[in-house]
């Protein structure tokens, strides 16, 4: 879904919610946008309380402060700020601080898993018997979930900058190994944590930053753990900020990219507030709602791939941005489908939480 996406936006040069006007209607892709707005607010939310939970961790960790409430603060301040800013000024600010971040945070991680890697126990890891295979897939659905559905909706955003002449292959190429390789690494390596020694895969469940620092690790460790962590998350919820302006102009609100950015910026920080205030456990975040959202967003990239996949002809930018053009106001077997689809999707999975516990109608 990541490459495709990348392919439609250095074909069309428009966002990810635009070119999806070809897919589903120029009137119809707005309940696709309405998903694609709630989505990225939930997932900026994510982000920001992770910053925030992170540093308050480390904080205390450090002996920097007894509560964390101070640094922690802090972080969801600085952190919507920083992120806030960059999307504000749009892609020439963004494309260098996204370069000097991502480059800064593979380093962090680099030391991270060196200073790390004396409490991996490879034998006892790879002693551990295997699971049975429902929990694998529900292992390989919530990973796509976070690491492919999250960011569908966002894929062409950055791409539709890139030449129109530029080797769509290779495009396709660095935007799937980009947003896959990291989290390969860093999940196979949390599994060997984890797999190495139980009350530490307990610790990590419940905040993976505060278990981190209970491994006894070298007193100036805080500092390039919460650095590793913190400018990834700002990295990644820069993007989220910078897609989300897009998807309410997408709506047909007229107030500009940068002002629109603003104010998902102000929902994103209002709902990071909230999980702050509401969530003491990683696992409430982790397991329910984003499963929950991913099935829309997972029968939407079907249709809106396939279509691709099917497409043999460029897309007419003209006719994505104005009604009357090559493309109907309404496609209604796509919108359909995205309806069954999802209903299917949704009695298939399960959460934990009291007022989701009306999914897994199917089973």
């Amino acid at each position: 879904p990541l490459g495709l996406g990348t392919l439609a936006g250095k074909w069309s040069g428009q966002p990810t919610v635009v070119v999806s006007r070809a897919t589903f209607g120029l009137l119809g892709n707005a309940v696709p946008t309405a998903l694609a707005l709630v989505t990225k607010v939930f997932w900026g939310a994510v982000l920001l309380w992770l910053a925030a939970a992170a540093t308050g961790s480390v904080a205390i960790a450090g002996g920097w402060s007894q509560l964390g409430v101070g640094p922690t603060t802090f972080a969801l301040l600085v952190t919507v700020g920083v992120a806030g800013v960059v999307a504000y000024f749009g892609y020439g600010l963004l494309a260098r601080v996204q370069l000097v971040l991502t480059i800064a945070s593979a380093v962090l991680i680099v030391v991270m898993i060196a200073a790390t890697w004396r409490h991996v126990d490879l034998t006892r890891a790879l002693g551990v018997p295997d699971a049975v295979w429902t929990h694998v897939v529900t292992g390989a659905v919530l990973v796509f979930s976070y690491v492919g559905l999250a960011w569908a909706m966002s894929s062409a955003e950055v791409a539709r900058y890139q030449r129109p002449k530029s080797s769509g292959a290779t495009g396709m190429l660095w935007a799937t190994f980009g947003a896959g390789v990291p989290p390969f690494v860093l999940v196979s390596y949390g599994g060997l944590l984890a797999a190495s020694d139980p009350s530490l895969a307990d610790d990590i469940a419940r905040d993976p930053v505060a278990g981190l620092t209970r491994l006894g690790l070298p007193a100036w460790y805080p500092v390039p753990l919460l650095l590793a962590v913190g400018l990834s998350l700002i990295s990644a919820l820069v993007l989220t900020m910078y897609s989300g302006g897009f998807t309410l102009d997408a709506l047909g609100v007229r107030l500009g990219r940068r002002w629109s950015t603003v104010i998902v910026a102000g929902a994103i920080a209002v709902a990071g507030v909230a999980l702050a205030l509401t969530v003491r456990d990683l696992d409430d975040v982790v397991r329910g709602v984003p499963t929950t959202l991913a099935v829309p967003v997972a029968a939407w990239a079907g249709l809106f791939t396939g279509e691709m996949m099917l497409r043999t002809r460029r897309f007419h930018q003209p006719s994505l941005l104005t009604r009357g053009g090559v493309y109907p106001d309404w496609r209604w077997p796509n919108l359909a489908m995205l309806v069954v689809a999802s209903a299917v999707g949704l009695g298939f999975v399960s959460s934990s939480l009291p007022w989701l516990a009306w999914e897994g109608y199917l089973f």
